[in-house]
């Protein structure tokens, strides 16, 4: 009976090992060629170019971000009003780590949107973070972020996948 044990483990012994053999390639493989890819994304992200636009986003939201804490006070509740999608999570973006939202529009203190204008002034590549208060503050019931500007048109260009 062991002899016979041992014959069949030994049938089984070479194909166990090819197997293993070719998931350990494959394994290998498939590592070495994630590893080229990762270096590639560091190198592009690298390049001034990707550098140079990440510290125009930096500067762009640290923009918004200012003219809004401008807008409102710690302790009132916001709302954002947004033409389009894209607006509303440039906003969202800007202010949605400090403002504390409103659970419906009627009930917020202020309503931050984003206006587009032209000149240089105190914008933000062309936007201005603009408030509407329900109750007037400092005798306005609409009023435009100060504090900050970036020079530029439109926001900066999306960061490369």
């Amino acid at each position: 009976m062991n002899g016979r044990l041992w014959r069949r483990c030994r049938q089984f012994r070479v194909p166990v090992t090819v197997i293993g053999m070719t998931v350990m390639v494959a394994a290998t493989v498939g590592l070495g060629v994630q590893a080229v890819h990762g270096a590639q994304a560091v190198s592009v992200q690298r390049q001034s170019t990707a550098a140079r636009n990440a510290s125009l986003d930096d500067a762009y939201y640290g923009c918004l971000d200012t003219q809004a804490h401008s807008l409102v006070s710690p302790n009132q509740s916001v709302t954002i009003t947004a033409d389009n999608l894209a607006d509303f999570i440039i906003l969202l973006k800007a202010t949605g780590s400090w403002v504390t939202f409103a659970d419906s529009p009627s009930s917020a203190a202020v309503q931050l949107s984003l206006r587009t204008v032209s000149g240089g002034g105190n914008a933000c590549r062309s936007s201005v973070v603009v408030a509407h208060y329900a109750t007037p503050q400092h005798g306005r019931s609409e009023r435009v972020g100060s504090g900050a500007s970036v020079a530029g048109q439109g926001p900066p260009p999306a960061p490369p996948l």
